[in-house]
């Protein structure tokens, strides 16, 4: 059976008329229907967003790469596999241009619901074809569909880029059945990450045009990217280096997207990856401890987590049964 929309704000079910989401009790118009896709929200934020997945079309696509890697990364962080997805339902909080979904697509899941605030969810909607999917635009401050109603809730790559990572990670606990599972990610708020090249030069690129970073982009990338090819080879000191004050994504050596790819497609990942990093409007990164101690307070326990210095958090855990 469909999970409905709601008001977020009232809980009440929503009714569609003339290409409105309307609340069945308040007639207060929630959401609108445009090219087949509910929107609840505009960008606002999250312009950079929108121009980056509808540019960058298919260089994260596992499908269109014909590559498996994201595939493998999915289910190595998540630990999905070891849980019963056959039938269950699953809401994707902020899915970019889809290519976590389509990964998530492969799995057996009876219904998926995946959203973004960006326009973004207009390059999802034109690769993906799935009877199981429901797109639609929202903000995931207000999400609108009711509470304790999904299996899974799968957050990736996300809360860092939300206003209030907290308050974020509050409302997507709020949508875990009882027994369900959430699978969460963030950038860790540690100092070897925030010594990197994107939080000395934000102050900059966040305020110019996507347009106008692409622009600079594919002027001066080339350059450095070549640049950071030769300090990668002079080791630790040189890869430091390249990471910490050169404005351009360095890919080690021992990164697998280097077996992956050749030389054309490994800049093209690397400008992705710069201009990912340089433009939105937030980027702030979260403590371990302050995950844990929300997915705590929500009910959550931790069932596998990732937690080191140079790298991001991420977690899956299960909400105990209600009365619990």
């Amino acid at each position: 059976m469909a999970i409905p929309f709601v008001n977020p704000r009232t809980g009440n079910r929503l009714r569609e008329a003339d290409g409105a989401l309307q609340d069945a009790k308040t007639g207060e118009i929630v959401g609108r229907i445009r090219d087949g896709v509910p929107r609840f929200a505009d960008e606002a934020y999250s312009e950079s967003f929108g121009y980056q997945w509808n540019t960058w079309e298919d260089t994260l696509s596992d499908q269109r790469a014909g590559l498996d890697h994201k595939r493998r990364l999915i289910l190595e962080r998540t630990k999905f596999h070891e849980f019963d997805m056959v039938g269950k339902t699953l809401l994707e909080c902020g899915m970019g241009g889809g290519d976590d979904t389509e990964i998530l697509l492969s799995m057996p899941f009876a219904e998926i619901y995946s959203f973004d605030l960006s326009r973004s969810v207009d390059r999802a909607a034109k690769y993906l074809r799935d009877p199981r999917l429901r797109l639609f635009q929202a903000s995931i401050l207000d999400i609108p569909l009711p509470d304790r109603s999904f299996d899974f809730v799968f957050c990736h790559r996300v809360l860092q880029h939300t206003p209030d990572p907290r308050t974020a990670l509050r409302a997507i606990c709020r949508k875990v059945k009882p027994e369900g599972v959430l699978f969460v990610h963030s950038y860790n708020c540690s100092l070897f990450n925030l010594m990197s090249y994107k939080y000395k030069y934000r102050w900059l690129t966040r305020r110019l045009s996507p347009r106008r970073v692409k622009g600079l982009l594919d002027s001066y990338g080339p350059t450095l990217h070549r640049l950071n090819e030769r300090l990668v080879r002079l080791g630790l000191p040189g890869r430091l280096f390249a990471y910490s004050f050169v404005p351009f994504e360095s890919i080690g050596r021992g990164s697998e997207w280097r077996a992956l790819l050749d030389d054309r497609r490994l800049y093209e990942l690397a400008q992705l990856l710069t201009f990912d990093a340089l433009t939105p409007r937030y980027d702030k990164p979260m403590r371990w401890k302050t995950m844990a101690g929300i997915l705590s307070e929500e009910g959550f326990t931790i069932r596998h987590a990732q937690n080191h210095p140079t790298m991001a958090l991420w977690c899956t855990a299960t909400l105990a049964r209600r009365g619990d």
